[in-house]
This record gives C-alpha cells, structure tokens and sequence, in this order.
C-alpha cells in the first residue's frame, strides 16, 4: 500500500475511535482540539486561534460556532478594537478539558504500542515532517 492509502486509513479509523471516545463529553474528533486551545489560551482573538491550524477559515469559523451554540465556548468582542472578537471556554468546556487530553494521551498510547520507544520518537519526527511537506504543497 502507498503512503496515502495506509495515512488515510489511520487517519479515518483514528477519527472513528475518537468519535466513540468524545460522544459521551458531547464532542467530536473535529471539536477537542479547539475546546483544549481555548482553554489553554482564554480570550484568544479569533484571528490568533486561526494560525494555530492549517485548516480553512471557514471550517473553523463553522466549528467555533457549533461550539459556541453547544455552550463550549463564548465570543465576545475585544476591548481594544470591537471589529475583533476574543474567545473564551465556559465552565462547559473546562469540565471536559482534562477527560480530553486523557482520551487523547490514551488513543497515542494505543496506536504506537507496537512501536519501541525510540521508534516511537522517530515516528513522530518523520510524521510532522510529512505533515508540514502536505501543508507546503497547497
């Protein structure tokens, strides 16, 4: 198999598992990492939040959005120029932090276990390195 075919599948596969793991916190595997930024960064400017991640403005304006009318997340306007506007978790979103990053460090856990430690380091080094070449050719 080529390497987009065997990314692809650990991709999609990894996405399912953690759809399983999210949906009882009323997530998904496309929403954890925005509740856990936010948390970690509160009152971030929407415009900051963006090159965070290589993803399509719209696609985060959109889930930002679904997580704000879940109750996740506030936006509020900045108070140093009211054109931006600043994001904030909720209490929501805080009770839910520490259970994601745990489903998180467990899914890494048991995705590189057939991996020695030292091959697991490796990895993680060539996999970004692949990551940001993809990034580069768009």
């Amino acid at each position: 198999m080529s390497l987009i075919r065997w990314l692809s599948v650990a991709g999609r596969h990894t996405r399912m598992y953690l759809d399983q793991r999210f949906a009882p916190l009323g997530i998904n595997s496309s929403q954890h990492m925005y509740i856990i930024k936010i948390c970690e960064n509160p009152g971030i400017s929407q415009e900051q939040f963006l090159d965070l991640f290589y993803l399509h403005p719209s696609n985060i304006t959109r889930a930002l959005g679904g997580l704000i009318k879940s109750g996740f997340l506030t936006k509020e306007a900045s108070p140093q120029d009211k054109r931006t506007y600043c994001l904030y978790p909720t209490q929501k979103a805080y009770d839910i932090y520490d259970q994601i990053l745990s489903i998180l460090d467990e899914t890494q856990k048991i995705l590189c276990s057939p991996l020695s430690q030292d091959e697991q380091e490796q990895f993680l080094e060539m996999i970004q390195k692949v990551a940001l070449q993809s990034v580069k050719i768009l």
